[in-house]
């Protein structure tokens, strides 16, 4: 009976030295899995604070890009806008010209009376500023503004010795160029009488629609046969 006591509470200490290391294998198992664990949740977090901070990243670009396509959109739209009324502005504001020259099959009789005819339009391919009457030698202003008008007569004259360029606005002189010469004949050829002479007019006028210009000299004057010497023009400056 003493000998079986002894051996029943050795076994008894066994089991409990065994429960005893199964309880520390669980413990340390537990631990382990906790570390486990807890490092999978801290790399989790990171990975998800990473991935919301690239989400904002993107987001902030994809504002920035819209922003940019917006200012884009603007700026085409203004170019547009700009180029159309640039086109409005060349279809409203058209060139407005008008050239005439005396052929030289014209100059003779030209300046028969005081107004000078026989003019011939060159075409400018513009809107042309005024109307021309054969007839009469008067020019029509067909739009109203403010014009630059030139004109030049080349005279081959004798006998006068003065020698005269006008142009009329009806019954009003605009522009005036007066020139005299001598009668006496010159024994230089430069400067004896039957030379070829000149006067120019030009300046800025004011025009409207349906008034009459006249390009005028003495009647009876001798114009110089060449087409690029005998001009009047006239064209809008606004």
């Amino acid at each position: 009976m003493q000998r079986f006591l002894p051996k029943k509470k050795l076994r008894r200490s066994g089991i409990w030295s065994l429960l005893a290391l199964l309880a520390l294998s669980v413990a340390v198992v537990s631990l382990v899995f906790t570390a486990l664990s807890w490092g999978h949740t801290r790399s989790l977090s990171h990975s998800l604070q990473t991935l919301q901070d690239r989400l904002v990243q993107v987001d902030l670009q994809r504002e920035a890009t819209v922003q940019l396509l917006m200012e884009q959109q603007d700026l085409q739209q203004k170019r547009a806008k700009r180029a159309a009324g640039l086109k409005r502005n060349r279809k409203r504001k058209a060139v407005v010209a008008a050239h005439f020259e005396i052929k030289p099959d014209n100059t003779a009789g030209a300046a028969s009376s005081d107004i000078i005819t026989g003019w011939t339009e060159v075409n400018l391919n513009t809107s042309t500023a005024v109307k021309y009457s054969p007839s009469t030698g008067r020019f029509t202003v067909l739009t109203d503004g403010l014009y630059y008008l030139y004109c030049r007569i080349h005279f081959m004259e004798r006998e006068s010795a003065y020698l005269k360029l006008q142009v009329y606005l009806g019954r009003a002189p605009l522009f005036s160029c007066l020139q005299s010469y001598g009668t006496t004949p010159s024994s230089s050829p430069s400067t004896k009488l039957g030379d070829f002479y000149s006067c120019h007019v030009s300046g800025l006028v004011r025009l409207t629609a349906a008034e009459q210009l006249t390009i005028q000299t003495f009647g009876g004057t001798n114009l110089r046969p060449r087409h690029d010497l005998n001009y009047f023009g006239l064209f809008q400056v606004k």
